[in-house]
C-alpha cells in the first residue's frame, strides 16, 4: 500500500535514496494543482494566497524539525542552506574552521573556496569509516577543536558510507567553547527523527528532495533565534527587511520563486508525520540490517558501512573488488533487473552505494544481495 503511493515504475528498484527521491503521489498532486493555478492566473490578486501558504508549511517544518516558524528560512537544496552559513558568518583571516573530510562537498569544498577568499585556517578531521563507537569518533572531533576555532561544520549522516556523527555530543563540546556549530543534514532530515533542540546546532541545513520525498529544489536551513543576527544574507531582494522581527525570513528573500513548489512541502510534511518518524527510522534500518546480513555472506563483497551500533543507518556502501569495473556492473543490473544504484569507481570508499527507503521492500534486500553474489 506504502509503495503505491509512488509513482516508481513497474519492475523498477531503486534505492538511490541518498541522491534524490521519488516524491510521493499526495506532494506531486499538490503542487501540479498550485502550478496550474499559478498559471491560469499569475496576477496579483491569485498570488496572493501563496504567503499564507508558505507559512503554513513554515509552521509544519518547525513542528517537524522541533523549533519554531521563526527560525526557518526555505532554500532551494541543502547545498544553498549550507553555503549561506558558509559566506554569511562574520568570519575574518585566521580564523579556524574545523571539518570532516567525509562531510558533503557543499559543506566542504564551499569552505575551502572561502578559506581562499578570506584567508581561513581549516582543519579537516580525516575520515574514519570504520571506528569502534560513537564516543571514539565523538573524541576524534572534539580533539580538533582549539582557542581559535570559530565553527565547527560536521555532516550528521555522510552520503559517502552512512556513517551517523554523534552531532549532539559535538554541538554541546562546540557550544561550551563558544563556536558555531553548523549540521549538514541532507542524509538525517527525513530518515531519522531529527530534534533540533536536541541536537542543538546553531543552525542545520536539509533538502526535501532526498529522504523527505518532496520535491525538488525546495529546502530548509534552520538558524536559532539568538544567532540569526550573526549571519549576513547571501542574497537582498524584494521582501528583504533587517528589522529583525521577521525570523529567519530574511535568508530568503530571492524574489520571484516556485511557490507552487513551497506550497506542495505541506504533503511532504503531512506524508511522513502520518506514517511516523519512528516507523520510518525502524524500516530503513531493517532494510539496510538485512542487506548487510546478506551481503556478510558473500566472500567477494567488502562492506565500507559501520555496521556498529548507533553507527549506521539508510546507506550500504559495498566493494566488490573481483569486478573490475563497477560502473560496468551498474550499468548492466539497471538494464537486466531495473537495479538503481550509485557508484564510486574508485578511491578508498570505492563501491555500490545501496541506500533504500520506505518504498523499498525486504525481498529487494535480498535480490540485490544475489546480483552482487554473482557480478
Amino acid at each position: 500500500m506504502l509503495r503505491k503511493q509512488f509513482p516508481l515504475r513497474e519492475g523498477l528498484v531503486y534505492l538511490n535514496a541518498a541522491n534524490v527521491c521519488p516524491a510521493s503521489l499526495p506532494v506531486l498532486d499538490r503542487h501540479q494543482h498550485f502550478l496550474r493555478d499559478f498559471e491560469a492566473d499569475p496576477s496579483f490578486q491569485n498570488r496572493a494566497k501563496f504567503g499564507p501558504l508558505r507559512e503554513k508549511v513554515r509552521a509544519r517544518a518547525a513542528q517537524f524539525f522541533g523549533v519554531t516558524a521563526d527560525e526557518i528560512a526555505f532554500t532551494r537544496n541543502t547545498s544553498e542552506a549550507s553555503n549561506t552559513i558558509v559566506h554569511g558568518l562574520n568570519l575574518k583571516a585566521g580564523d579556524e574552521v574545523v571539518l570532516v573530510e567525509d562531510n558533503h562537498p557543499s559543506n566542504l569544498d564551499s569552505w575551502k573556496n572561502h578559506a581562499k577568499r578570506l584567508g581561513l585556517v581549516l582543519k579537516i578531521v580525516p575520515a574514519t569509516q570504520l571506528i569502534d563507537s560513537s564516543d571514539a569518533l565523538a573524541e576524534k572531533v572534539e580533539g580538533a577543536l582549539g582557542p581559535k576555532t570559530k565553527v565547527l561544520a560536521v555532516t550528521h549522516v555522510t552520503s559517502s558510507s552512512g556513517l551517523i556523527y554523534p552531532v549532539s555530543r559535538l554541538c554541546r563540546a562546540a557550544r561550551e567553547k563558544g563556536i558555531w556549530s553548523h549540521v549538514d543534514g541532507a542524509q538525517s532530515g527525513g530518515m531519522l527523527p531529527v530534534d533540533l533542540r536536541q541536537i542543538g546546532c546553531d543552525s542545520y541545513a536539509t533538502s526535501s528532495h532526498k529522504w523527505l520525498m518532496g520535491p525538488l529544489e525546495a529546502g530548509v536551513l534552520f538558524v536559532t533565534s539568538p544567532q540569526q543576527k550573526n549571519v549576513w544574507p547571501s542574497i537582498v531582494s524584494v521582501g528583504y527587511s533587517e528589522d529583525g522581527k521577521g525570523g529567519a525570513r530574511f535568508l530568503e528573500a530571492y524574489g520571484q520563486r516556485d511557490d507552487a513548489r513551497l506550497a506542495a512541502l505541506d504533503a511532504t510534511f503531512d506524508f511522513l508525520m502520518m506514517v511516523g518518524m519512528p516507523a520510518v527510522e525502524a524500516r530503513i534500518r531493517q532494510l539496510t540490517t538485512r542487506l548487510m546480513d546478506q551481503l556478510s555472506k558473500n566472500p567477494n563483497a567488502q562492506l565500507r558501512t559501520n555496521r556498529k551500533e548507533g553507527l549506521y543507518c539508510g546507506v550500504v556502501k559495498v566493494d566488490l573488488p573481483a569486478v573490475p569495473n563497477l560502473q560496468v556492473l551498474d550499468a548492466k543490473l539497471y538494464k537486466e533487473q531495473g537495479m538503481a544504484f550509485s557508484v564510486t569507481p574508485a578511491g578508498p570508499l570505492r563501491g555500490i552505494r545501496v541506500s533504500p527507503h520506505i518504498y523499498n521492500s525486504l525481498e529487494q534486500m535480498d535480490q540485490v544481495a544475489e546480483a552482487f553474489r554473482k557480478a
